[in-house]
């Protein structure tokens, strides 16, 4: 499960091969910031089209991007940066496509996580992947920040429901984890997440609460049925984060603590190829 879960996950970033993680500071100007903007007040996917010439294969790229974008649907917002433009500086360094190979197509979900990223030659219908689950959105949002996910799979139909949440919610409670963990609630019977619970082998008509924990870039190091505990869910986060005392692995002078982001933390860890590598 686990090499599956982050194969899928590493599929929706597979930008994060060859750039930085979403966060590098720059100055938030030009009309690349602007879109962002725009695209998460208006809840919209935004499509970028990033290049740093006119040579022939970024015309051709272009052919294909726009055909994908015409595409994709819930209609997206659509966008050209040249990385080259100093105006630009600050959508450059926030997705931290500076140096990468161009042209490259990157994805955005509404909530600003990156959902896809593809290195010429890409095609449309990798492009049309980086439509994902509302869940598969939170939980990229939440890994790319460097967090770990606890994604609790239940609904009114699931048994155990409360005790499965009870590690959960100490596990949040306690401050040496709560900037670092992000909770997630995926109700097993949304139809739109099917996809999702399919990746994680999990029934839609499971009768008992089940929670999974991820770490970054995607890996799934656990999946608890039923009845949780805080010592559990830390278990499974450290034992497989590197052996730190906390998710991520991180440790300091004051116990466990948010693991700052770093720059390439996001990367899947010798997953997928950039496309049409």
């Amino acid at each position: 499960m686990t090499r599956v879960v982050a194969g899928v996950l590493a599929a929706a970033v597979g930008l994060m091969l060859t750039v930085g993680a979403v966060g590098a500071k720059g100055e938030q100007s030009g009309k690349g910031m602007a879109a962002v903007e725009r695209a998460a007040k208006a809840k919209k996917y935004l499509l970028v089209f990033f290049f740093a010439d006119d040579a022939d294969q970024t015309a051709s790229m272009r052919l294909v991007f726009n055909r994908a974008a015409d595409n994709f649907v819930p209609k997206p917002m659509r966008l050209e940066i040249n990385v080259t433009d100093p105006a630009e500086a600050g959508i450059v360094d926030k997705y931290g496509v500076r140096g990468a190979p161009m042209p490259l197509a990157l994805a955005i979900a509404p909530n600003g996580a990156i959902t896809g990223g593809f290195a010429a030659p890409f095609t449309e219908e990798q492009i049309a992947t980086a439509l994902v689950t509302p869940c598969t959105q939170a939980s990229l949002k939440a890994l790319q920040e460097s967090k770990a996910v606890i994604l609790c799979v239940q609904n009114r139909n699931t048994k155990l429901n409360d005790a499965a949440m009870k590690g959960v919610q100490d596990l949040k409670a306690d401050p040496k984890y709560a900037t670092s963990t992000e909770i997630i609630t995926l109700d097993p019977s949304d139809p739109a997440e099917a996809k999702l619970l399919a990746t994680l082998a999990i029934d839609p008509k499971i009768d008992q609460a089940q929670t999974v924990c991820l770490l970054p870039p995607g890996q799934a190091v656990a999946k608890l049925a039923g009845a949780t505990t805080k010592e559990m869910i830390v278990k499974s986060l450290t034992v497989k984060s590197g052996g730190g005392c906390c998710p991520g692995g991180a440790a300091g002078a004051k116990g466990c603590g948010p693991t700052a982001a770093q720059p390439g933390a996001a990367k899947p860890a010798g997953t997928a190829k950039p496309a049409g590598k």
